[in-house]
C-alpha cells in the first residue's frame, strides 16, 4: 500500500492486514485433490499460517470485541462449566462487558464469539484470501452456491466445552492459539440428526437435535493445534473440548442460497400435515416447487400480520 507523506513524498508501507493475508498460506496439502468432493459432505483438514499474526493476539482482539459490541447481535459470551448436552440460552451470561470477560479468559470458563469481524478493515483481506482458497477447492460450479463469507473469532477458556450442535452454514474451524479436540458427525447419518431435526432448525429452533452417548463412537475425532483447520460440513453435528490453554480460533463460514432453507421449512409444514416429504437435493423439480410454495406461504403470513397490525391501529368502532 502506497502512502503519501506530509512532505509530499511517498513510500511503500506494509498494511498489517494485507501482510497477515499473505502469510496465511492456506493449503489443503494431500486433501487438495478430494477437497472439492468432500465440501458439504465430509470433514477434511487443511493448514494455515495465521498462528504468528499479531491480528489474532488477545490484546488486539479485546479492541475487536469492543467494536463488535457496538453492532447489535455481533457479540455473544457466556461463562460456566458446560456439558456436551447443554443448550444455547441455558448457560449463564456474566454481568460485565465483553472486554472484561476476555481479560479474565484464563480463569473465567468463558466462551466469547465475535461476528462479522471482516467489517474491520484490518481483517477483511484475510477473509478475502480465504474465500479465494475455498472457491479454488470448490471449482466454478460449486462456488456459485458458496455465498456471503463471514469471519467469526472465538476466544475461550482452557478446558471449555462447546456443546453438541449443528449449523446451516458451510463452516471452516481455524485454530490460531491453544488446542481443541473436535468431534464431527456425518451430516448424512439420520440416526444422529433426523430430517425433522433439520427442518426444526430452519424453522427457528437453533438447539434442534439431541446428543446421545453412542455418537462419540460415530464421530470423527480431530485434534487441532495452532496452524491446523478443519472443514465442518453443513448439518454435521459436532462438539468441542479445549485443551489446557486459552484458545483463539476462527469460524470462517459461507451461506447456501435461500432456496435450501425454503425447502426445509416447506417440508416441515408438509410433515405437520402428516406427509413424508422428500429431502432437499434429491429432486430439482420438487425443490423448485417447494421453494416457490414456501415463498408464497411466507408472503401470505406477512400480509395477514400486516393487516392485523393495520386493523389494531384503527380506533375501535372505525373498522369498515
Amino acid at each position: 500500500m502506497e502512502l503519501t507523506m506530509r512532505d509530499g513524498h511517498s513510500k511503500v508501507a506494509v498494511d498489517p492486514a494485507e501482510q497477515a493475508a499473505r502469510r496465511a498460506g492456506w493449503s489443503a496439502g494431500a486433501e487438495a485433490a478430494t477437497a472439492g468432493d468432500k465440501l458439504h459432505h465430509k470433514p477434511f483438514l487443511f493448514k494455515h499460517g495465521l498462528a504468528t499474526s499479531p491480528l489474532f493476539q488477545t490484546r488486539h482482539l479485546i479492541d475487536v470485541a469492543r467494536e463488535a459490541s457496538k453492532r447489535p447481535g455481533d457479540v455473544y459470551f457466556d461463562a460456566g462449566k458446560i456439558d456436551i448436552t447443554d443448550k444455547w440460552g441455558n448457560i449463564p451470561v456474566p454481568d460485565m462487558p465483553v472486554d472484561a470477560v476476555i481479560e479474565r479468559i484464563l480463569t473465567a470458563q468463558a466462551w466469547v464469539i465475535m461476528k462479522h469481524v471482516e467489517k474491520d478493515p484490518r481483517y477483511a483481506p484475510v477473509l478475502a484470501e480465504f474465500t479465494q482458497f475455498v472457491h479454488g477447492l470448490a471449482g466454478p460450479e460449486q462456488s456459485r452456491d458458496i455465498l456471503n463469507p463471514e469471519m467469526l473469532v472465538i476466544v475461550s477458556s482452557p478446558g471449555r466445552v462447546t456443546s453438541f450442535h449443528f449449523d446451516a452454514e458451510i463452516n471452516f474451524l481455524v485454530q490460531v492459539a491453544g488446542t481443541k479436540d473436535v468431534w464431527i458427525c456425518d451430516p448424512a447419518d439420520r440416526s444422529i440428526l433426523s430430517e425433522a431435526d433439520v427442518e426444526d432448525y430452519y424453522s427457528g429452533n437453533i438447539t434442534a437435535g439431541k446428543f446421545r452417548p453412542e455418537f462419540q463412537d460415530k464421530a470423527q475425532h480431530f485434534v487441532l493445534h495452532p496452524g491446523d483447520a478443519v472443514h465442518i460440513p453443513s448439518h454435521a453435528a459436532h462438539w468441542v473440548q479445549n485443551g489446557s490453554e486459552v484458545s483463539v480460533s476462527l469460524s470462517l463460514n459461507f451461506e447456501y442460497p435461500q432456496w435450501r432453507s425454503n425447502v426445509y421449512q416447506m417440508n416441515r409444514i408438509m410433515r405437520k400435515l402428516g406427509l413424508d416429504p422428500t429431502p432437499p437435493e434429491q429432486s430439482q423439480i420438487k425443490d423448485t416447487m417447494k421453494s416457490a410454495a414456501y415463498q408464497a406461504v411466507r408472503a401470505a403470513r406477512f400480509g395477514v400480520n400486516r393487516l392485523k397490525a393495520l386493523r389494531s391501529a384503527v380506533p375501535q368502532g372505525q373498522h369498515s
